[in-house]
Formats: C-alpha cells, sequence, structure tokens
C-alpha cells in the first residue's frame, strides 16, 4: 500500500522529472545549430575561401576587429581576384562599442588628376585608361595605424604565403575564368596567372593559383607599408609605369596625391536600432530611404507588402540620379541629409499607392541616368570584445579593366566606367547625371553599402554588406527586413529568392523562384516584370547576426559561397 507521503514524493518525482525533460526539449530545439547559428563570442564572414580562418588566426594572437578584418580581405583578395585586389578600393563601416563610437572610411579610387569630364565621350572605357587611382592598401594602412594591435607584417604573412604556395580555385571563380577564357587567352597579363601551362586552358574548381610576383609585391608593403605604393617606392613606380604602359594617365604624383577620408556615415533610426552605413560616394543614404520608407507600413498581405517595398526602391532610385561625390556637390548635402530623414521618408510615402504603380521616371524623382556599377566582394567582422567592421571592396567590373601590372602582379581596376559621360543619353532617353560626372580626385559613385546596425543598449546587432554591383542596396534592405522586421534567421533572409528595381529600366526583375502569386499581385498593380536566370546572378549578401554576446549567427550566400569562423 502506498501511503500519502510515498505518493506525494512519487507526484513530486514524476513532475521534476516532467520539467528536466521539457527543459531539455527546450534546451535543443532553441540551442541547435539550425542556422549557422553559433554561440562564439567573435565573428567572420567573408566571400573569399578560407579567408575567414586567416581572420580567427588574427584573435588568436590578440588582434582587434581591424586586425582581423585586413588579414581576411588580403586573402580575398586572392580568392576573389576577379571582384577585388590591391588594385582597387574599398568602404568600411567601423564600430568601436567600449566608446560608441562610429566612423566610415571611405577608400575607393578616385579620377587620376589628368582626368577630364569628357575623357570618353565617343570612346570605350577599357584597359589602363580606366583605371581609378588605387586606394586599397592606403586604405588598410590608415585602418591599421588608428585601430590595430599586431605588427603590419603578421596581416599580410598569410597571403604571401598563399600567393607562394597557392590559393584554391572555388567555385564561383572557377565559372568566372570560363566565361571570361576568350578574354584572358587573349590578354598575356591575364593569361599568364589564369592559363593552367600544364593544360592550356584556364584553372578549374580545386586548381590552385600560385601568384609569385604579386607575392613579391606583398612582401615588400610588409616591410615598408604604404610608402611602397604611395610615397615614392618601387611598387608605386612599376604600378604607374605597368598602367601607362596600358594605355592609361595614372603617375607617381597620382599616388603621392591619394588620400582616404574619415567620414561619419550615413546614419538613421530603425525600430529600435541605429543603422549605420556608408555615406557618398556610397549608397548609405539610399539604404536609409528604402528603410524609413518601409519601417512604419509593414503589412501581414504579401502582395501590398512586396508593391510597397518595390515602390520604395523606386522613390530611392529616383533620388540616387541625383548624387555623387559629396565632397564635390555641396549643393546635394541636404538632399543626402533628407534621404537619411524619417520625416522625409514619411511625407515621400503618400505618393505610394497599394493598388497602382507609374511607370514615370520623374514621378519618382528621377532626372538623369547613372551607370550601373559591377563586382565587389564584402565581409564582416565582430570582435570578442563587441568591436565590429563591415567592409566592401571592388575592382568594378570583373576582373577590373582586364589588365594586369605584369612588375607587380596587381589586377588594375577599370572604376572610371563608374562615372558618367556627357552626352550619352541611356537607352530610356533619361541624360547622364552631371553629380557623377569626372573630375581630378573625384570618386565615383557606387552602390556599396556596408553596414552596422547597433541595438539601443550600444551591442552590435547585425553586420551586413553585399557584392554585386547595383543590386547591393536592395539585397541589402531585403535582408534586413526580413531578419528585423520579419524575425527570420539570417540564414533564410540571405538565401531566400529576391526582387530588385533600379527604376531604370522600368521593371521588377526577380529570381527564378520568387513567389509566383507576389509577382502576381506585382503584375495586377502594373509592374513590368522579368525573370533574371541564375547564371547572370543577384547580388551576393553576406551577415553576421549578434542575437546577445555569445549567440551569433553568420551567413555567407549561396549565391556566390564565401567562409565563416568564431572565436574562440
Amino acid at each position: 500500500m502506498i501511503t500519502p507521503i510515498r505518493k506525494k514524493a512519487i507526484i513530486i518525482s514524476v513532475v521534476v522529472a516532467i520539467i528536466i525533460v521539457a527543459l531539455a526539449l527546450i534546451l535543443y530545439f532553441v540551442l541547435r545549430d539550425d542556422s549557422k547559428e553559433v554561440r562564439f563570442r567573435g565573428a567572420i564572414v567573408s566571400n573569399g575561401l578560407g579567408c575567414a580562418d586567416i581572420g580567427r588566426s588574427m584573435f588568436e594572437k590578440d588582434g582587434t576587429v581591424v586586425d582581423a578584418a585586413i588579414a581576411t580581405l588580403l586573402c580575398d583578395g586572392l580568392s576573389n581576384p576577379q571582384s577585388m585586389g590591391l588594385g582597387g578600393g574599398f568602404l568600411a563601416t567601423l564600430y568601436i562599442k567600449s566608446t560608441g563610437e562610429t566612423i566610415s572610411l571611405v577608400a575607393r579610387e578616385s579620377a587620376p588628376l589628368a582626368a577630364t569630364e569628357d575623357m570618353f565621350v565617343n570612346k570605350t572605357v577599357s584597359g589602363g585608361l580606366a583605371a581609378g587611382v588605387p586606394g586599397e592598401i592606403k586604405g588598410y594602412q590608415a585602418l591599421h595605424k588608428k585601430y590595430g594591435r599586431l605588427s603590419w607584417a603578421e596581416l599580410i604573412e598569410p597571403s604571401i604565403k598563399l600567393c607562394e604556395e597557392g590559393q584554391i580555385v572555388s567555385g564561383y571563380l572557377a565559372v568566372k575564368l570560363k566565361e571570361y577564357e576568350t578574354t584572358i587567352q587573349s590578354v598575356p597579363s591575364l593569361k599568364e596567372i589564369f592559363v593552367d601551362p600544364r593544360t592550356g586552358q584556364v584553372y578549374k574548381e580545386g586548381d590552385k593559383i600560385k601568384r609569385p610576383q604579386l607575392g613579391a609585391t606583398l612582401r615588400i608593403i610588409a616591410k615598408e607599408g604604404e610608402d611602397a605604393i604611395y610615397n615614392g617606392g618601387v611598387i608605386g613606380k612599376m604600378l604607374a609605369e605597368d598602367i601607362q604602359g596600358h594605355g592609361g594617365i595614372i603617375t607617381e604624383q597620382d599616388l603621392k596625391e591619394y588620400t582616404v577620408r574619415w567620414v561619419k556615415p550615413a546614419t538613421t533610426r530603425f525600430r529600435d536600432y541605429t543603422v549605420y552605413t556608408a555615406p557618398s560616394p556610397g549608397s548609405g543614404p539610399v539604404l536609409n530611404l528604402i528603410l524609413n520608407l518601409i519601417q512604419n507600413h509593414v503589412t501581414s498581405n504579401d502582395e501590398v507588402m512586396w508593391h510597397r517595398i518595390i515602390e520604395s526602391f523606386k522613390h530611392a532610385y529616383g533620388l540616387r540620379t541625383k548624387l555623387g561625390d559629396i565632397e564635390f556637390l555641396p549643393d546635394i548635402q541636404e538632399l543626402v541629409a533628407n534621404m537619411s530623414s524619417q520625416s522625409f521618408a514619411d511625407e515621400l510615402y503618400h505618393k505610394i499607392n497599394d493598388d497602382w504603380t507609374v511607370n514615370n521616371y520623374t514621378y519618382y524623382g528621377a532626372e538623369y541616368a547613372t551607370k550601373e556599377d559591377h563586382g565587389t566582394a564584402s565581409m564582416s567582422v565582430v570582435a570578442p570584445n563587441g568591436d565590429a567592421i563591415t567592409v566592401t571592396s571592388t575592382i568594378n567590373g570583373i576582373f577590373g579593366a582586364q589588365r594586369v601590372s605584369q612588375q607587380t602582379g596587381i589586377i588594375l581596376n577599370n572604376e572610371m566606367d563608374d562615372f558618367s559621360t556627357p552626352g550619352k543619353v541611356n537607352d530610356y532617353n533619361l541624360p547622364p547625371s552631371p553629380s557623377n560626372f569626372i573630375k581630378p580626385k573625384k570618386m565615383p559613385l557606387s552602390s556599396m553599402v556596408p553596414t552596422v546596425i547597433v541595438d539601443k543598449h550600444g551591442n552590435p546587432r547585425l553586420l551586413i554588406g553585399a557584392a554585386g554591383g547595383t543590386k547591393i542596396t536592395t539585397s541589402v534592405a531585403q535582408a534586413i527586413f526580413q531578419h528585423l522586421i520579419q524575425n527570420d534567421t539570417l540564414e533564410y533572409a540571405i538565401h531566400t529568392p529576391r526582387l530588385h528595381h533600379q527604376l531604370s529600366p522600368m521593371q521588377v526583375q526577380h529570381e527564378t523562384n520568387f513567389d509566383q502569386a507576389i509577382l502576381s499581385g506585382l503584375e495586377k498593380r502594373g509592374h513590368p516584370l522579368r525573370e533574371i536566370p541564375p547564371e547572370n546572378g543577384f547580388s551576393a549578401v553576406t551577415g553576421i547576426s549578434v542575437y546577445n554576446e555569445n549567440r551569433m549567427e553568420s551567413v555567407y550566400d549561396p549565391r556566390r559561397k564565401g567562409s565563416t569562423a568564431f572565436y574562440p
């Protein structure tokens, strides 16, 4: 016979057992790794194959967020030579948690001193003439001098080793090598790097590409720093000589006079967060306007919501036609400020109707055509102490100017193609934007938006950026919306199919497997649709979501692949 006391003890034991099982199940489902969500103190995400591990190795040496970022970026330039490298430039957004300081570094390529507004009228923007003055190494060293802890040489050594021993060809690079094989085979400086001498064909996925000339260049830069390029050093002399040999106009004086800019980021409030992103000549103001247009107008009706998002894209890209390098355009300062203002967005929202769209450029504020940019690679780092940085780097087109400085191994950018040229009316009868005309030392307009989003407690919440030209800004906006408003995992927000509208052309571009019901709803409202096949590509987003100090999700885009790493 069970006594009342024993019966009570059994009941208590059963209840305790049920609670323990329930807690175990909760912990299993909440904490399991379903979406690359890992509990570590630091995280790195990169477009480069294996490059995030190099960044992590800097943390293992007690390096800072900037140390890890620079080491990762140098590797990225080897893994993604079609998109970035020492011959290019970048935009960075940096957050220092201990002080709450947020700052942007603009190290974008600039027009040479001999450049003129009409230099490409009735001419093709190609070869050495297409190269802008590179800012990559100057920018890296500016970051390191201010925020680095490890020696400069320590950051470069892993990439020197990769140059000498070989960097593995990723699937994405292999696709681009095959796509551009005719060009590569016909340009000696490209052929020397990207054609396998054993087969006479471009390298394939899994092969190793050795770059001894670039390795030698990096050894000199590791020893001499930026002076090797920008202050009369041997690398700068050889680089200028080779650019001129390819028909360019960059001189040693251009390199000596090149400067990076420390500036305030484009900033806005987004729900309970603060968004810090790239200012002009980046497209941070465009991103902020999109976010401000949609954040107070969220609906559970998917057709209406995506129509509102597309209309936000159209209004933001309409105003983008007036933007350029703000250092040369004091008259656009008010517009740039307005584009990060919630009250400005609220007023503009009155032009959005839930039932129809307008297929007229001027309705959305467009007065000019803007150039379509290309290329790029993006990465983000959260350090163990909560500091955070997002960087987007580029040489513009695929393999940049499609020329290499053979004395240095540096692939040249073709950033001059991002400027607008007088007299060239585009296919939609819009004249070129005077705001983006060429001037010496001016930087062309870019779609890059390296972004750090901070919560109300001063903790980094989301680091995000993208590679892929004009679609960068809309891709980042969609991922932010789906992650921070729709509460999707970051993996879902980055992996899910996307839409894009840049106003010109007047069409919604969509990935092949985007929701058909939503597309039908957009078409019903008057949006012309155009499917973009997978081989033509959408922007590749990379991001890190910080749920709390030790719980993170680090994601690269399957459209391009990449690498992630965590510390410790």
